[in-house]
């Protein structure tokens, strides 16, 4: 009889299982005189689900095509784990006249199915429950139970009977310190898509190694999970959150969430990154942000129109007041002050992140966000000590400076001769000045002197104004720090609102350069110096 071999083994630590069970079926056929057409084999591949295993395909056709007249494997349990998975198998074997034989057991008929496969069944569900409870026992003695995680290093080291120390984990200083980053900066209120934004334009690898998604820091609110949420940066192991099956039809492995009295938590305060205050305000937070989000997600399902409407003008009334009560709220701090060097007119947003001239077939179109942040940030970082000199010391300054101290010198005269008239008029009169007229006309001079005055006072301030400044140092150096913000966090409140003040106007401008034979682009600032100086006073 033409006999076709299949054999099967669970793990990568049994990589020799498949080969021994190959062997010991060839000899049984050598024994039995069987002829061997084929060899079928799944190597590493669990027995508790028939589907998605490519040897158990290929000898189903095999089967189905008449290469070999009956079966041989080692044990009923390399076929499958599963009661329904080996009936079903076997239904299908004797639907073709393919008799299964294994080396233990001999021809499979209806009896092996029955009892065998319940054997089986129990196997998987007893090594389950074994498995579950010694990982619960390694938590409970310290141990973190899962592979690698981000802010930890896996400990390799051997206990004094010289078995490996499973679930002990150490903290990696580096990655540490971003996940202490992240959680200050969600406590601040930043946004997840800012936040990852950042961590991406500094090259810092996610812990998958890609880019960073706000999906991979806040997680799902109803599983708890993500960064944020995990206890272990808090110094608590949190376990037994999960559970997983496979689904009876497509195989495929299902996590289903245990009620949270049957979660286990182990306190490991060596492990902790967070301060408790800390990890506490970002679970609050979180909280409150995901209920909002479920609120405006379900909340337009179950209104009517009038209390849409309602709530619309509400919030368009709290953003208005918002904006009113909180200056330092802006979107970027080149919002309003972009210009296309080419047209001369405003670069404004298009779409997510996207700038363009309004002009079509300019080349100032489609700039993306993070091109323009870095052009800007290196624009304004051209601020230095000799452009402010150079700016108070042009022509146009010293005229303006010469006009200020020449109206100053005016009005000072015609102070003074307001007030000699005046001195003049009461030595004549004496003490017969109390008339109507009189009154009057000391009336009329005292709002002139009170005019002139003003006046002077105007023209000193604004000559101040024009002057070189004393403290170049400092005004260079606080706008310095402000740049230095920006490049950690583009929209930083702290650096945007004061930069955008000094900021005069932005210009892009898009060229093809000769030289490497490209197209480039540079962006030039010009400050409004009045702001500058007067940020200082």
């Amino acid at each position: 009889m033409r006999a076709g071999i299949y054999a099967r083994h669970s793990t990568d630590k049994q990589e020799t299982s498949t080969r021994d069970q190959i062997r010991l079926c060839q000899e049984f056929c050598q024994h039995k005189g069987y002829d061997i057409v084929e060899v079928y084999h799944d190597e590493a591949i669990s027995g508790a689900h028939i589907d998605n295993r490519p040897g158990i395909a290929a000898l189903l056709v095999g089967a189905l095509n008449g290469r070999f007249d009956l079966i041989v494997t080692e044990d009923l349990s390399r076929i499958s784990r599963d009661q329904a998975d080996t009936a079903n198998f076997f239904k299908k074997m004797l639907f073709l006249g393919v008799p299964v034989e294994t080396i233990n057991e001999g021809l499979i008929n209806e009896l092996h199915i029955g009892l065998k496969s319940t054997m089986n069944a129990l196997y998987l569900k007893d090594l389950a429950y074994k498995t579950h409870r010694g990982v619960i026992a390694a938590v409970l003695r310290g141990g973190v139970p899962g592979g690698k995680l981000y802010g930890y290093d896996l400990v390799h080291a051997l206990d004094e009977f010289g078995e490996p120390i499973r679930g002990k984990r150490t903290i990696n200083p580096e990655q540490a310190a971003i996940i202490r980053e992240i959680f200050e900066y969600y406590a601040q209120g930043r946004k997840l898509k800012h936040i990852c934004d950042d961590l991406n334009r500094r090259g810092v690898d996610s812990p998958k190694g890609g880019k960073w998604a706000p999906s991979s820091l806040v997680g799902s609110f109803v599983r708890q999970t993500g960064m944020l949420r995990q206890t272990l940066y808090n110094g608590t192991v949190t376990f037994n959150k999960m559970q997983y099956r496979k689904h009876p039809e497509s195989a495929r492995r299902v996590s289903i969430i245990r009620p949270e009295s049957e979660w286990i938590t182990v306190p490991i305060p060596e492990l902790a990154i967070i301060d408790q205050d800390v990890f506490a305000e970002v679970q609050k937070a979180l909280d409150m942000r995901s209920s909002k989000h479920l609120q405006r997600k379900l909340g337009p399902k179950v209104i009517s129109e009038a209390e849409k409407r309602e709530i619309s003008i509400r919030r368009s009334k709290e953003w208005r007041r918002s904006q009113a009560i909180t200056p330092k709220k802006t979107n970027a701090v080149f919002g309003g002050k972009l210009y296309c060097a080419t047209h001369g007119h405003k670069i404004t947003a298009t779409y997510a992140k996207h700038y363009s001239c309004p002009v079509k077939g300019c080349q100032n179109r489609s700039l993306n966000y993070d091109q323009i942040i870095a052009l800007v940030l290196d624009a304004i970082s051209t601020l230095d000590q000799d452009t402010i000199r150079d700016h108070f010391d042009s022509e146009k300054m010293n005229k303006t400076r010469a006009r200020h101290a020449q109206e100053i010198d005016r009005l000072k005269m015609e102070l003074e001769t307001l007030r000699t008239s005046v001195n003049k008029v009461i030595e004549a009169l004496g003490p017969d000045a109390r008339s109507q007229d009189i009154r009057a006309f000391f009336d009329d001079k005292s709002e002139l002197i009170h005019r002139t005055k003003l006046d002077i006072s105007r023209h000193q301030r604004e000559l101040a104004e024009t002057t070189v400044p004393k403290s170049l140092d400092r005004i260079i150096q606080k706008h310095t720090n402000l740049v230095a913000r920006l490049r950690v966090w583009s929209r930083d409140p702290e650096a945007v609102v004061p930069l955008r003040r000094v900021i005069d106007r932005l210009t892009i401008h898009t060229f093809w350069d000769q030289v490497p034979k490209t197209w480039r682009t540079e962006c030039k600032a010009t400050f409004d110096f009045n702001a500058l100086i007067a940020s200082e006073k």
